[in-house]
């Protein structure tokens, strides 16, 4: 009877030991089943912004909502590129006011409405992007620019036109912020254009200091207060590299104080001011070599100002310093060592070709958006190095506030920060928490490389992975391989999620250097099988 009751206890000692594994184990693995639909939604609610000029880092929290976003039933194909620049499914935006009768873009040219189709004019807007390029100074040379800032995007038109212009395809990262425009930043993805939802007046952009060739302001002033001017220019400032370029054009050039004010600040930063601009509204500027050496108003910013990736929403009164990043050796066409694990996995995607919005949510150095750029020309790759907010925050049950502390402080990379190197080399990249939403709308990518991926915080998986889901249009290419998110992702999840495993044609899932990867399409709209 002794031995029964030892027993008995072992059974329980042992069904608690493994009640405990289980639950330690269940924070770890993805355990979807059934995942609720977010609503008739065409976005989370928490895009919604109840104040006018809000950007998205001020109506997000850290929390996700356990919901999946759902394509539209009208959701059809994009054209292939370049088409996909002039032309886009209405049905792919359903909850897009852009082109509605009264609507101020309705009557600027930007885009017109021929039954379901969209039609983007390459002369569209108040000035032509090909008229801005044709009114440079001829002492700025696109054909040495490879990265740049558009500020205030609009439907990307400036972006799509420098994309197509110059052979060498310079990369142009647009933003605009979450303003009565409303879904603009879902059109230029759409095109097959990178843009993003942001303010510069108020958050440091999430790249590391001395990031772009060229910052472009065509109609972009009107949404910078009076209030927020002077870090405004600070950042513009920072995320331009040493002998790099500011462009801006505005109508208000000749009112309003405008240009006393802002050539005041140009003056500050010790800019020069370019001769040979074409138009009366138009200015041109360029950041000085030795930045600090010209000017005298600020002190230099301390190290975790001017070195830690951040999403600060307060500029403190200093200057970043030129970076001492030193370009890597720029590896030539078919180098990268990611090359073969590249070719592998697009063999498994029949629809690679019509590809142009790629993501690697663990970027480290960049070399599989290098393998990209070699194998799919009409792509670019969108790096991100993947960081640690300082706080994380979950909604309270039942209400309550939420506590945006996390995005006000600096964060911490995960793993070796590859972005200064990344742009140095010519390309482009972005820090992001994964436990945070990204800021565009839903269906913003083709494809999403997931290798190796260690989320900041542990109990933010099933966020993260409906995150990424949500990024994913219907009939894009996930693929998850190494530690991490990938090794979490259960076969259950993956049905539920409605992705479905594409085969190796080799009998061999691809091996991106950290095991091997796990191709999977996102079903949906009219991607209902292989």
């Amino acid at each position: 009877m002794k031995n029964v009751n030892i027993s008995m206890v072992s059974v329980q000692l042992a069904c608690i030991f493994l009640i405990c594994i289980s639950s330690v184990l269940g924070s770890k693995i993805l355990q979807i089943s059934n995942v609720s639909i977010c609503g008739d939604v065409d976005e989370l609610p928490a895009f919604q912004a109840e104040e006018k000029w809000a950007t998205l880092f001020e109506v997000i929290a850290p929390y996700r909502a356990l919901c999946r976003v759902q394509a539209p039933e009208s959701y059809q194909e994009r054209p292939a590129w370049p088409k996909c620049l002039w032309e886009l499914p209405k049905g792919n935006m359903p909850k897009a006011t852009l082109w509605e009768t009264g609507h101020i873009k309705s009557s600027q040219s930007w885009l017109k409405i021929s039954g379901d189709k969209i039609q983007l004019p390459r002369a569209g807007g108040s000035l032509a992007a090909s008229k801005f390029l044709e009114i440079l100074p001829d002492s700025i040379k696109m054909e040495t620019i490879q990265t740049v800032l558009d500020e205030g995007a609009g439907v990307c038109g400036m972006a799509a036109e420098i994309m197509v212009t110059f052979k060498h395809r310079p990369l142009v990262l647009s933003y605009a912020p979450h303003d009565s425009h409303a879904n603009q930043v879902q059109v230029c993805m759409e095109r097959g254009v990178p843009a993003i939802i942001f303010n510069m007046a108020r958050y440091q952009f999430p790249v590391p200091p001395g990031s772009f060739d060229m910052v472009t302001c065509k109609w972009c002033w009107h949404w910078i207060a009076a209030v927020s001017m002077g870090q405004w220019f600070l950042e513009v400032d920072r995320v331009i590299r040493p002998g790099g370029y500011f462009v801006i054009y505005a109508s208000v050039w000749q009112t309003l104080n405008f240009k006393e004010q802002f050539e005041f600040w140009m003056s500050s930063l010790g800019w020069l001011k370019l001769e040979g601009v074409k138009h009366k509204d138009m200015a041109a500027y360029q950041k000085p070599l030795l930045a600090l050496a010209a000017a005298t108003n600020f002190t230099s910013c301390p190290p975790a100002e001017s070195q830690q990736p951040s999403f600060r929403r307060f500029h403190v009164p200093c200057r970043s310093p030129a970076p001492g990043v030193t370009a890597p050796d720029l590896l030539k066409p078919g180098q990268s060592p990611d090359v073969m694990y590249v070719k592998a996995l697009l063999a498994m995607m029949p629809s690679s070709a019509m590809f142009t919005n790629v993501m690697d949510a663990n970027a480290d150095s960049g070399t599989f958006g290098e393998a990209i750029r070699d194998l799919l020309p009409n792509a670019w790759t969108l790096n991100i190095q993947p960081v640690k907010a300082a706080e994380f925050h979950h909604k309270e049950q039942g209400g309550g506030s939420l506590n945006f502390a996390g995005l006000s402080n600096y964060v911490q990379s995960l793993g070796p920060d590859g972005l200064p190197g990344i742009f140095a080399a010519g390309r482009f990249g972005l820090y992001h928490d994964w436990c945070y939403m990204f800021p565009i709308y839903p269906r913003g990518f083709d494809l999403i490389h997931v290798r190796g991926l260690i989320l900041a915080h542990e109990n933010c998986l099933q966020q993260a992975v409906l995150e990424l889901d949500r990024l994913l249009r219907p009939g894009g290419h996930i693929v998850l391989s190494g530690a991490g998110v990938a090794e979490s992702v259960t076969e259950d999840a993956v049905a539920s999620l409605r992705w479905m495993k594409v085969p190796s044609l080799s009998g061999e899932d691809p091996d991106g250097g950290q095991g091997a990867a796990m191709v999977m399409r996102k079903m949906g709209g009219v991607f209902n099988t292989l």
